[in-house]
C-alpha cells in the first residue's frame, strides 16, 4: 500500500486538505445556486427561451466555362433564382403544340428548362454542369452564341425573352385552332364579343353570373391570358408635345421585357438617379408639330377664300373666269371645313386632298414613363461612353442600390397632364418607405420591388468577366402572408457565383459592389 507523501512540515498537509475540502464545498454550492436560479426564472416565466435554428446548407451548382461563355453562365444564374420566370418557362413547354416540339425555339425552351433546373437550390453538394446542349440550341438562331468572342450578357437575355415570346405566339394560335378560347363566344381583339348574348328571358332564369355563356367565356379567356403571360413584360408611355402651341400627341403605348438606363457619368450615382434620367423631359428643336401645320394650312385657305372671294367681286358672275374662281372658293371653303373640324377634334386624322403647309421647326419635349409595371423588372445598366477620338469606353460609376426599389415616382398615375413643361403624370404623393400605409399604397400600384439578382460585369469595356449575384429564398417566406409592417425584413441567402465558383455572400456586400449591369426585381 502506498501513501502520498509531502515533504517539509506536517502542517503543510493540513493546509492542503483544509483548502481541498472548501473548494469542493463551494463548487457545490454554486452548482445549486444555479439549479435554483435556473428554475425560479423558469418559474417566473413559465417558457424556455426560445433556441435559435441554423439556417439549412444551401448549395448551388457552378456552370462550366466553355471558352469566353461567362456571359451565359451568369445571366442563367440570375434567372434561376426568378420564381416567376421558372414557372413561366414551364408554362410555354406545357403549352407547346405537338407540331412545334421541334423547332428551334421549342429546343432551346426545353433546354432552358434543364438548366434552370439544375440551378435551384439544393441540399448536398453537387458538381458543375456543361451548358453545352443550350448552346448548341441557341447557335441555330444566333451563331455569335458559339463563337468564342466576348458576348453581352443583355443581348443574350434578349434573345431568351423573345425565344420564350415566340413560343408563347405559336402557343395562342394553337388554342385558338384547338377553339379553347373560343367554345362558348367569339373574342375579337382580345375583348369579348356580347354579339350572342342571350335574351332577358334567358338571363333572368340564370341569376348567377358565373353561369352565363359570356362569363364562362370571359372565364377561359382570362385563365388562358393568365396562363400565356409573360411576367417580363410591361408597358410604357410616351409623349410628345409642341411648346409653341403646346399640342400634345396621341401618347403612345409600347411593351418592354427591360429597360435600359443611361448610368451618369459620376464618381458615384444612384439607381434612382438612373431612372429618373430615363424619364426626364427631353427637348428637341427640330421637331414638326402636326397642329402647328394644320392651323398654318388653314391660314392660308383662308387667305385664298378671300382672294376669290374679292376677284368674284370684280367681275361677272356670269363669266367662265368667275365659275372657276367660284368652283375654286367652293372646294378651299370644304377644306376649311374639314381643317376646322381636324382642329376640334382629331389633328392626327388623315387629311385627303389637302397638302399641308411647312411652318418652321418648332420646339417639342417628349418624356417615356412606366405605364404598367411588370411581375420582374429588369434594368439594363448602359455603361458605354463614345468618345471624341470615335471609339468607346466604359463608364466605371459606382451605382448604389437598395434592396427594395420603390418606382412610383416613375410611373403614370392616370392622370394626364396637357401642360408641355410638365410630367406626363403629376408627381406621386411623397410615401414614407417605413410607414405601413405608405407601402399598402405602393404595393397597390404594383410599384415596389426586391432585388433578386444581378449580373456584374469587371474589366474594360471590350473585355472583362461576367458573374452573378443571385438570391436564394428562404424556406419559409411567403410574399402573400407578409404583411405591410414587415415587409421590408430580409431572411434570403446570397451568393457570389462566378463559372462554377459559388461563395456565400453577404447582402451589405452585393449592394456596395457598385459596378451593376442587369438588374433582375421581383414584385413585392
Amino acid at each position: 500500500m502506498s501513501t502520498l507523501s509531502f515533504p517539509g512540515n506536517p502542517r503543510s498537509l493540513f493546509v492542503v486538505a483544509s483548502v481541498g475540502v472548501a473548494s469542493l464545498m463551494a463548487l457545490a454550492l454554486l452548482s445549486l445556486g444555479a439549479g435554483s436560479s435556473n428554475s425560479s426564472d423558469k418559474q417566473r416565466t413559465g417558457k424556455r427561451k426560445p433556441s435559435r435554428r441554423r439556417k439549412p446548407k444551401v448549395y448551388l451548382r457552378g456552370l462550366y466555362n466553355l471558352g469566353n461563355t461567362c456571359f451565359m453562365n451568369s445571366t442563367l444564374q440570375s434567372l434561376a433564382s426568378l420564381d416567376a420566370f421558372n414557372a413561366y418557362v414551364e408554362r410555354c413547354i406545357a403549352l407547346l403544340p405537338d407540331s412545334d416540339r421541334n423547332s428551334v425555339d421549342a429546343a432551346i425552351a426545353v433546354q432552358l428548362k434543364h438548366v434552370l433546373d439544375l440551378l435551384s437550390p439544393q441540399l448536398s453538394r453537387v458538381s458543375a454542369y456543361s451548358p453545352r446542349s443550350l448552346i448548341n440550341s441557341l447557335s441555330h438562331k444566333g451563331r455569335w452564341i458559339a463563337s468564342r468572342n466576348e458576348q453581352d450578357a443583355q443581348e443574350l437575355f434578349q434573345m431568351l425573352s423573345s425565344t420564350l415570346q415566340s413560343v408563347v405566339r405559336n402557343a395562342e394560335t394553337s388554342l385558338f385552332d384547338s377553339g379553347f378560347l373560343t367554345q362558348h363566344l367569339p373574342i375579337e381583339n382580345g375583348i369579348v364579343s356580347t354579339s350572342q348574348q342571350s335574351d332577358g328571358d334567358d338571363v333572368a332564369k340564370n341569376d348567377s353570373p358565373n353561369s352565363s355563356p359570356l362569363a364562362a367565356s370571359q372565364s377561359s379567356f382570362a385563365s388562358a391570358r393568365a396562363v400565356l403571360e409573360n411576367p417580363l413584360l410591361g408597358m410604357a408611355a410616351s409623349r410628345t408635345a409642341c411648346v409653341r402651341c403646346g399640342y400634345i400627341e396621341a401618347i403612345r403605348h409600347s411593351t418592354f421585357d427591360n429597360l435600359s438606363l443611361t448610368v451618369p457619368r459620376a464618381h458615384t450615382t444612384s439607381i434612382e438617379e438612373c431612372l429618373a434620367m430615363y424619364t426626364v423631359i427631353d427637348r428637341l428643336d427640330d421637331f414638326k408639330c402636326r397642329h402647328c401645320s394644320i392651323v398654318a394650312t388653314l391660314a392660308r385657305v383662308k387667305q385664298d377664300i378671300a382672294t376669290c372671294d374679292s376677284d368674284l367681286a370684280a367681275q361677272d358672275r356670269t363669266s367662265k373666269r368667275a365659275k372657276r374662281v367660284a368652283a375654286t372658293a367652293a372646294t378651299l371653303r370644304e377644306q376649311q371645313r374639314v381643317l376646322d373640324d381636324a382642329l376640334a377634334n382629331n389633328p392626327e386624322a388623315d387629311l385627303p386632298g389637302i397638302q399641308l403647309a411647312s411652318p418652321p421647326p418648332s420646339v417639342s419635349t417628349r418624356q417615356t414613363m412606366i405605364a404598367r409595371p411588370p411581375k420582374i423588372l429588369v434594368l439594363h445598366l448602359s455603361r458605354s461612353i463614345y468618345l471624341p477620338t470615335g471609339g468607346t469606353a466604359k463608364n466605371p460609376a459606382c451605382v448604389q442600390l437598395q434592396r427594395f426599389l420603390d418606382i412610383s415616382p416613375f410611373t403614370t398615375t392616370g392622370h394626364i397632364s396637357t401642360n408641355a413643361s410638365t410630367p406626363i403624370s403629376g408627381p406621386a404623393v411623397p410615401v414614407n418607405k417605413y410607414s405601413a400605409e405608405s407601402l399598402a399604397e405602393i404595393r397597390r400600384r404594383n410599384c415596389l420591388y426586391r432585388l433578386s439578382a444581378m449580373v456584374f460585369h469587371s474589366g474594360a469595356h471590350d473585355s472583362g468577366h461576367f458573374y452573378a449575384y443571385r438570391s436564394v429564398k428562404a424556406a419559409n417566406s411567403d410574399d402573400a402572408q407578409t404583411g405591410s409592417n414587415n415587409i421590408l425584413t430580409d431572411s434570403d441567402q446570397w451568393f457570389m457565383v462566378s463559372d462554377i465558383r459559388t461563395v456565400e455572400v453577404s447582402l451589405e456586400s452585393v449592394l456596395d459592389a457598385g459596378n451593376g449591369y442587369l438588374l433582375f426585381y421581383e414584385r413585392v
